[in-house]
């Protein structure tokens, strides 16, 4: 530790970093280095200005095991408001940075220079290979220190731009490379996304929420003097009054007049303040956007509502016709993507359904960018009911959000709304109402489709299958057709049971035909049970060859009959021209024989039910994707 007096004030400081350079002097803001044994000034630095970090100078926590402590504080500003970045020193000697971003920490380490690297060709959306690991390149920018307090690694110059870029890979890696003036060889540093609660600091060691000046926080339009009770006001940079459209920017504590915009043709569904609750934590409305997109000449807005909770940041609700949807932020390195095709995140395939030219028209609230109406983004969505990834990126810019469809009537519910207008249409992430009832179906097919193998089996497996009677028939040559001297009968049977009876006729007949009408007669009771069947086979050749057509067999099952004794008579019909005929026939019946004509009935019964949810469901998806101007279905 050194110890010394500023060259400025004379005010006691000192170095408990050992790898701090420079400290700030917390009576007259110089900023003092240290040479050898001896302290010099290196000119002044302004004062921090109070923002809604937890942390603070001295605070401990751990890491990978390993105790740090906070050191140092750095603001920086690019035109929209400071951000804070803290210096920290762990117990083994490293040292690292710590920046802020919408709720989150990232922690990250020096990785020393990357030779090669320029910073125009760097592009926010676009894959970036370094130091063994895929990044995507997040947001390119610049900022100027404009405060510091504590111990720093080197010296601050307040006057001059440092250009940056950030990245992200997966699993919550973060990167960003640090350009400086632009055209040097960029430092690295390397680390993680981390939440307040990872970085082990005790509750007591962070600072009580920071709270902006009174005339901010009770702070009336700079235009139209009405009233606007910022409620969140140490993140909001921009502020529209809903009174009379004016956009004010929120700089140290004022408020300053932007420009007029143009008011929303209606009040915001959820109005601003209000409180919900979604996903286990209440959220609050603070800005309400509307956007649109112009696709072959018609104009198809859309709602955005940006809901704040101080530990877990920001996130939206996006109203479309009707439609809700809640969209997280997620880093671009989790997204494995291939633009304008498709993307996976999270275990899931998500597949391209729009690219559009996004614009905000209306603006009212508070927001934690540099808002303005007509700003532009390209937007691209990509959806897996019920969830979906957008991409928003502009020129300098690339952020990823993460959806998940919600019904009007959730959002009505945790917003405890009166009404709200009803969904037309289909929206991109809406889940297919009837993909569930068409698993469902099919399921319940499939159970029903066992059921009849079992019953088909058990039919199968029960039956006699018995031959009561087989024998030929052949007429004489003075037959006439369909007369008494072409009837025969048969030596009389049994039937054991009431079963149907299969009936197989065959004749030797070539280049003819015969019908053969048989009558089953109920010896016991006189029923007679009739069928007919004719037989034909002609064949020959042609200049195409061989050809025949008919067969000199059939086959067809009578109804069941009751179980007694019966005789069967068949009287024969058939040509009576005087060519030769083969007029003889053979019979057979087979008693009690297992038919398949009833499976095949039911089992086409049992596919309408499956055939007609299969066709709701897709009916479904096809007007979805009938909206897509990059997928299909």
């Amino acid at each position: 530790m050194s110890q010394g007096r500023c060259p400025s004030c004379g005010a006691d400081v000192e170095f408990t970093a050992g790898s701090a350079q420079v400290v700030v002097c917390g009576h007259c803001q110089t900023v003092v280095a240290r040479k050898g044994d001896d302290f010099e000034s290196h000119g002044k630095i302004g004062r921090i200005v109070p923002t809604d970090s937890p942390l603070q100078l001295g605070a401990e926590g751990r890491y990978a095991r390993t105790g740090f402590r906070v050191v140092g504080h750095l603001q920086k500003d690019h035109g929209a408001g400071p951000w804070d970045e803290w210096y920290v020193e762990f117990d083994d000697g490293r040292a690292a940075w710590m920046s802020e971003s919408e709720g989150a920490f990232h922690l990250l380490l020096d990785g020393g220079v990357e030779e090669g690297l320029q910073l125009e060709d760097m592009h926010p959306g676009e894959r970036l290979k370094l130091r063994n690991r895929v990044w995507v390149v997040e947001e390119r920018g610049h900022g100027t220190v404009v405060a510091a307090e504590g111990q720093l690694p080197s010296d601050v110059d307040p006057t001059q731009d440092s250009y940056y870029v950030d990245a992200t890979g997966s699993n919550g890696a973060f990167l960003t490379l640090d350009f400086g003036t632009r055209h040097r060889d960029p430092e690295v540093f390397i680390g993680e996304r981390l939440k307040l609660d990872q970085l082990g600091i005790p509750a007591d060691q962070l600072r009580p929420r920071a709270k902006r000046k009174v005339d901010l926080q009770q702070a009336r339009c700079t235009e139209c003097n009405g009233p606007l009770e910022l409620r969140a006001p140490d993140q909001s940079l921009r502020v529209a009054c809903p009174f009379c459209g004016a956009l004010l920017d929120v700089r140290k504590g004022k408020l300053s007049f932007l420009r007029l915009l143009e008011k929303p043709d209606h009040p915001p569904l959820i109005p601003l303040g209000a409180k919900g609750t979604l996903k286990n934590t209440e959220w609050m409305c603070i800005g309400f956007l509307v956007r649109s997109c112009t696709v072959e000449g018609v104009r198809y807005p859309w709602e955005e509502y940006l809901l704040y909770h101080r530990a877990k940041g920001f996130v939206w609700l996006m109203n479309s016709n009707g439609h809700w949807v809640f969209l997280e932020p997620v880093a671009a390195g989790d997204v494995s993507l291939a633009p304008l095709t498709s993307a996976f995140f999270d275990k899931r395939r998500y597949k391209a359904f729009q690219n559009v030219h996004a614009v905000t028209e209306t603006v009212q609230g508070e927001f934690y960018w540099k808002v303005q109406a007509g700003e532009s983004a390209e937007a691209t969505e990509y959806v897996n009911p019920p969830y979906s990834l957008n991409v928003d990126a502009t020129e300098d810019e690339v952020t990823y959000t993460h959806g998940e469809y919600l019904a009007p009537e959730v959002i009505q519910k945790a917003f405890n709304l009166e009404r709200l207008p009803p969904a037309e249409g289909i929206q991109p992430s809406q889940p297919n109402p009837f993909s569930e009832r068409m698993k469902s179906t099919f399921l319940w097919s499939f159970i029903w489709f066992l059921g009849l193998l079992v019953l088909s089996g058990f039919f199968s497996i029960s039956a006699l299958n018995r031959v009561v009677l087989e024998e030929g028939v052949k007429l004489p040559p003075e037959a006439m057709s369909n007369t008494p001297s072409a009837t025969r009968f048969s030596a009389p049977f049994e039937l054991t049971k009431r079963g149907n009876v299969k009936v197989e006729l065959s004749s030797g007949l070539g280049n003819n035909w015969i019908g053969v009408q048989g009558d089953l007669v109920n010896q016991d009771t006189g029923d007679v049970t009739s069928f007919y069947q004719e037989l034909s086979y002609y064949y020959g050749q042609d200049s195409d060859g061989s050809w025949s057509e008919g067969s000199p067999s059939e086959t067809l099952y009578l109804s069941a009959l009751p179980a007694g004794k019966y005789v069967l008579r068949t009287t024969a019909s058939f040509d009576a021209s005087p060519q030769p005929v083969d007029r003889g026939y053979h019979v057979k019946l087979v008693h009690d024989v297992p038919n398949g004509s009833w499976f095949c009935v039911a089992l086409v019964l049992m596919l309408l039910g499956p055939v007609f949810a299969f066709f709701r469901s897709h009916n479904f998806e096809t007007r979805r994707w009938a909206d897509s101007n990059l997928g299909s279905q």
